[in-house]
């Protein structure tokens, strides 16, 4: 096994939904160094599989830098995801799991400006990370668009609503449900998103839903330079080769932002 995985305890399991969970991590102090992180980032995950030989796959930080927070990646389970079912059906608290240490470049570089953040399903987790860090850290204003199926599927939905009521001058709410307007398009984002259009818009989500929030960051006239997605990438710089299981982003919004998320199973 490389080097660069560490062996680290489980401490609890936190049920968010009926399909994701959340796994705390218990960090030895003398690794507290190697696993401090930046909001937004993530960890590369060794998962063992008899059948297809081990894998490695890449789960954004939910937890805060700047709060009390433990150490946590929030795993939602994907159709057909070796990984995702692994995690969620076989590691319990204080089971041992492999992980090299925080990486990723979708992070803010300062928590004092002013954020908007679009995320869809999964893609809530380093933005999570990201609002916390800012609320706690941070003096700026903050916005969320945030798509899901419908309300049971809402991944931190008490916590946001929590955030929200707490910070009611610098962070505004806002659920896209399918359930009640339909698949997300790039007509009503533009809608939500009117508003805070002078911001850093961070992306994050499914390919169509990334594709649909640029091309309403575009219509809106939000530079590239202003826009971010993410790009799972290990340490060694290789981007991994997994598509998104949603379809690859247009190529329009290949052109038109700096990277681009891989959501991986």
């Amino acid at each position: 096994m490389d080097q660069r995985f560490h062996a680290l305890r489980v401490a609890d399991v936190i049920v968010e939904t009926e399909d994701a969970r959340s796994l705390v991590f218990d960090v030895p102090d003398d690794l507290a160094e190697e696993f401090r992180y930046r909001p937004g980032q993530f960890l590369t995950v060794h998962i063992p599989d008899a059948g297809h030989g081990s894998v490695t796959r890449c789960y954004s930080l939910s937890s805060s830098p700047h709060t009390a927070d433990p150490l946590m990646v929030t795993v939602k389970r994907t159709p057909t995801g070796r990984a995702s079912d692994w995690l969620l059906g076989s590691v319990r608290v204080g089971s041992v799991v492999h992980v090299q240490p925080p990486a990723g470049r979708f992070t803010p570089a300062s928590l004092d400006g002013d954020f908007l953040f679009l995320a869809a399903g999964s893609g809530i987790t380093p933005v999570m990370s990201m609002i916390k860090s800012a609320l706690a850290a941070g003096a700026g204003r903050l916005a969320l668009v945030y798509a899901n199926r419908d309300e049971r599927s809402v991944i931190f939905g008490e916590q946001l609503a929590g955030l929200a009521a707490a910070h009611p001058d610098r962070f505004a709410l806002r659920h896209w449900l399918e359930s009640r307007q339909g698949l997300p398009d790039a007509a009503g984002l533009r809608a939500l998103a009117a508003p805070f259009r002078d911001r850093e818009a961070y992306v994050c989500g499914p390919g169509p839903f990334v594709a649909g929030a640029v091309d309403a960051l575009a219509a809106l006239g939000v530079p590239a330079e202003r826009t971010h997605l993410e790009q799972y990438r290990p340490p060694n710089g290789t981007a991994l080769p997994q598509p998104s299981p949603g379809g690859d982003p247009s190529a329009r919004a290949r052109r038109s932002v700096k990277s681009l998320q891989l959501m991986l199973p």
